[in-house]
């Protein structure tokens, strides 16, 4: 028998393209279960739940509702927090006072992580409840599912905006290094070889964390390809490093999570090719945050899949499922068939996917047909995200909840 009472939900980490459809998903699954009287909203990710900002989402119009989920980025807010024990006994806290029976997160393997030790407190207390985790990540690195929602998306601007950078570069006859988040792992940054028709297209050389190459390699395959193509784009992960040297970042700092802000390697290496002369002059991008929130490379297979994943953690939870997060399985490439499934938290929480190494070509320069077979079904099929005319996103109004508690003291 369901728990009858309120339910939560909370977005974590970097938002995606589609993380929204996942919300929407949960909400409208909700509306149909009668035990689930309220949905709430934790604005800014478990910063807002400690702080019992919560919005009333069964309060908001259901046709703005409806068309959030075409809406990039996190609609009620995000926060990077790995909560301590007073923080997690906080939240306990706060479920108790608003009812709260079921808790919803999106986000990566940082954000499963959070999720399971939630499960694992209410599993101790006497407040019982459903705890599922929702997939999200542009860097594709969760475990146990064959890929993570908003991957797909973000796969298929790094593509185009490669395609279309490469137009440039090869008008100019330059070299072009173009920098692709992912982190320690290279999904993203192998996605831009989605877009290769033919040999002359780009990218002409690809670098992963996942199989590292030495400096002389690199400007080996520079010269090579430049000279082949009159032009050259070469796309890198900002995990990327040289055999033996350390990865590039943008300061010493690092986030609550202790990950480094890397960044800088795509300038660097295009330095690297006008001091060892491969060309007179070359150019720099960095992809940046337009990777997660560029509304219109919507891939309708990764945004019913986020829907989908949303709507099946409220159901399952629902059925009584706990301390699980929901998974993508594929069943087939050509036709593209996937089914939705489940997995217990601590197989992902903490994890981190990386590319399979035989889908890297034997030079650790390029992609493989068996990588081309996994992403093509991911980027194939714009979705309708926006008209002829420039976006005009939905808001919510946020209707907040009474706070009932006092208020909370971060603890230093």
């Amino acid at each position: 028998m369901a728990l009858k009472g309120n339910a939560c939900i909370a977005q974590s980490g970097g938002p995606t393209i589609v993380i929204n459809a996942s919300m929407v998903g949960a909400i409208e699954a909700a509306r149909d279960i009668p035990e689930i009287e309220g949905f709430y909203g934790a604005l800014n990710g478990l910063k807002g739940l400690l702080n019992e900002e919560l919005t009333e989402l069964f309060r908001e119009d259901p046709a703005v509702v409806s068309a959030l989920k075409l809406c990039p980025s996190a609609a009620i807010g995000t926060a990077r927090l790995k909560p301590k024990k007073p923080e997690l006994l906080r939240t306990m806290e706060v479920f108790k006072a608003h009812n709260i029976r079921y808790f919803f997160y999106n986000g990566g393997n940082d954000t499963q992580l959070a999720c399971h030790l939630i499960s694992e407190l209410a599993k101790t207390s006497d407040w019982e409840m459903q705890v599922v985790g929702i997939p999200k990540t542009i860097d594709n690195d969760l475990e146990v599912t064959d890929h993570c929602p908003g991957y797909g998306s973000a796969s298929r601007y790094a593509a185009a905006a490669v395609q279309f950078a490469g137009k440039d570069s090869e008008a100019f006859g330059n070299p072009h290094v173009i920098e692709i988040m992912g982190r320690n792992v290279g999904w993203l940054t192998a996605a831009a070889w989605a877009g290769k028709r033919h040999e002359i297209d780009p990218p002409h050389l690809v670098y992963l964390p996942e199989k590292l190459v030495t400096r002389a390699q690199f400007l080996e395959d520079a010269h090579a390809a430049f000279k082949k193509h009159k032009f050259l784009v070469i796309a890198v992960s900002e995990g990327f490093a040289f055999e033996g040297e350390d990865k590039a970042t943008t300061s010493d700092k690092v986030d609550s999570f202790g990950h480094a802000r890397l960044g800088g390697v795509g300038s660097a290496l295009s330095d690297l090719l006008e001091e060892e002369k491969v060309s007179s002059r070359s150019r720099s991008d960095k992809l940046g945050n337009l990777q997660r929130c560029f509304g219109w490379a919507t891939s309708k297979v990764d945004l019913d899949e986020a829907y989908e994943v949303g709507r099946q953690a409220v159901l399952k939870a629902a059925r009584g499922e706990t301390d699980i997060m929901i998974t993508i399985d594929r069943k087939s490439d050509e036709p593209y068939v996937a089914e939705i499934g489940d997995t217990a938290l601590m197989s992902v929480a903490d994890k981190e996917k990386r590319v399979p190494v035989e889908w890297i070509n034997e030079a650790g320069n390029g992609m493989t047909e068996d990588f081309m077979r996994y992403i093509r079904p991911l980027v194939s099929g714009a979705a309708a995200t926006v008209g002829d005319d420039l976006p005009q996103w939905p808001r919510l109004t946020k209707f907040m909840v009474d706070k009932k508690l006092a208020p909370y003291a971060p603890v230093k």
